[in-house]
């Protein structure tokens, strides 16, 4: 069946002016306009920055740190009444922090300095103070540690929080190329000139400007001295090779067809878009840092990506280990059972649309080997193996994918990876739907909801690929802890069953 509504079409935000065209963003056509080479700058090529979240992490460690220390001094202080005991100064540590957060004072561009940030968290110090009081009011504690005691406490710690806060951001500043998020502006030069000033003042928002993309070469002539990276198509090729991290649209919001154009085509890449306000319009006072609007959040980001790498690699640490003897006589009954290597290497795409070498047991006979899919395996199939059957019939074909896992190229549980130039129903996959490469901003996986819905196997019409993206895409938009575990559970179960197997 035909789903004509998910194939591609054309974006009105280019005009088709040539015919050369961005691979990764259907219908954007690069207009004559942008093609000046001698304008057109090389971007600057910065190293990978630490994760936002590893830096806030070190940041909310530094705050809990004040808190303990001071904690421990204050028992070393002759007091009238008993100093707090250790887990009433963790409890403290962990109450001040969580309020901060509530706060805003671990966001990216917190953590660069800033009055907001440490009113943050000297609040957050505050507000666990008053709230534990309260707290010893209710309860009767006050025999055992007065008020007194937790003034000195909150005294100790305020000091000792706002040097942490200071040397901390002092320590990013000095090192922006570990510490800032990669950002390209899209967009007119005025506007684009207007925010730069701002980054360049007293307004730090995290981020190390490579420069401006606009397929109006002339109007970008007139930002400021931003390295022109050329055209919007230039993006393309920067975020396939993991160059940028933060994607700012500069423009005025009368622009809304662009800017909602914008959003669409690069809420198919693994980058934050964010939307820079006109800041003539925006900011009623000099001193007033721009807030930037999230458009797209990268998925699976911040402490979610924590819990999703422990998840992955303690999985198939744990499944390696349960697996290891039974994948040694695996690859000895392939060996026996035919001519050549017992394991099968295939080129597949992974994350950020690069191609990874994936590994499997070898299911065919070797000279019948087929790297590149040129025809998909189908039920009964002559050129499998009677041991590659078995093991097609039961998923442990994919087994030595754990390695895949452990050497940070898929997820334990994922959308699984295809083949380049796979068909469905004759056409390849990104013909058949106009939000394929979507699937691409999460690493693959030895698993996915879309196999434990029953959507696994050859392709042989349009409808199961749709379906099959449908589901990888959801997965995407939900993740959850639960989803996971509820996705491994059920990939059990249809292993124990053998469905949808060949």
């Amino acid at each position: 069946m035909s789903h004509p509504e998910h194939r591609r079409k054309d974006s009105p935000l280019m005009p088709p002016v040539v015919e050369a065209t961005w691979p990764g963003f259907p219908g954007a056509r690069q207009p004559e306009a942008v093609r000046q080479p001698e304008a057109i700058r090389r971007p600057r090529q910065l190293p990978r920055p630490f994760s936002p979240t590893l830096l806030a992490a070190l940041v909310a460690g530094l705050d809990a740190l004040a808190i303990i220390l001071s904690g421990v001094i204050l028992q070393y202080i002759p007091l009238e009444r008993g100093s707090p005991q250790p887990p009433l100064i963790m409890f403290f540590a962990a109450l001040t922090v969580s309020l901060a957060g509530f706060g805003g004072g671990y966001a990216h561009a917190a953590l660069f300095g800033g009055r907001r940030p440490i009113l943050a968290a000297l609040g957050g110090l505050l507000a666990g103070g008053c709230l534990l009081a309260i707290a010893a009011q209710v309860l009767g504690a006050p025999v055992t540690f007065r008020p007194g005691a937790a003034l000195l406490w909150l005294g100790l710690a305020a000091p000792m929080l706002l040097a942490g806060r200071l040397g901390s951001a002092a320590l990013f500043r000095a090192l922006p190329h570990l510490s800032r998020q990669r950002a390209v502006l899209v967009g007119s030069g005025p506007q684009a000139a207007r925010f730069a000033a701002t980054l360049t003042g007293r307004h730090d928002q995290g981020l190390a400007l490579l420069g401006l993309v606009d397929n109006d070469a002339a109007a970008a002539a007139g930002s400021g001295g931003l390295p022109y990276l050329g055209p919007v198509t230039t993006l393309d090729g920067m975020i396939r090779r993991g160059e940028v991290d933060q994607v700012v649209l500069c423009m005025p919001w009368s622009e809304e067809r662009r800017v909602r154009d914008l959003q669409a085509m690069l809420a198919d890449y693994p980058v934050d878009v964010t939307l820079a306000p006109d800041l003539m319009a925006y900011r009623s006072h000099a001193s007033e840092a721009p807030r930037l609007l999230r458009l797209a959040d990268r998925p699976i980001r911040g402490w979610a990506a924590v819990v999703k790498a422990i998840e992955d690699y303690t999985l198939a640490t744990a499944a390696l280990a349960i697996a290891a003897v039974p994948m040694a006589l695996i690859a000895l009954a392939i060996r026996l059972d035919s001519p050549g290597p017992a394991l099968f290497r295939q080129r597949r795409t992974g994350f950020n649309n690069r191609d990874f070498y994936v590994l499997k047991f070898r299911t065919m006979y070797h000279e019948a080997a087929d790297p590149t899919v040129r025809q998909q395996v189908m039920q009964g199939d002559p050129r499998v193996t009677r041991v590659g059957a078995i093991l097609r019939r039961t998923s442990l074909d994919e087994l030595p994918q754990i390695f895949n896992v452990l050497r940070g190229e898929m997820s334990f549980i994922g959308p699984r990876p295809h083949a380049p130039g796979t068909r469905a129903g004759g056409r390849p996959f990104e013909e058949v739907m106009a939000r394929y490469a979507a699937r691409h901003r999460v690493k693959p996986g030895l698993t996915g909801l879309a196999q434990v819905r029953g959507w696994r196997g050859p392709t042989e019409t349009e409808d199961k690929l749709i379906r099959r993206v449908e589901s990888d895409l959801e997965y995407i938009e939900t993740w959850s802890p639960w989803l996971d575990l509820m996705i491994l559970v059920r990939t059990l179960l249809a292993v124990a069953r053998m469905r949808n197997a060949c």
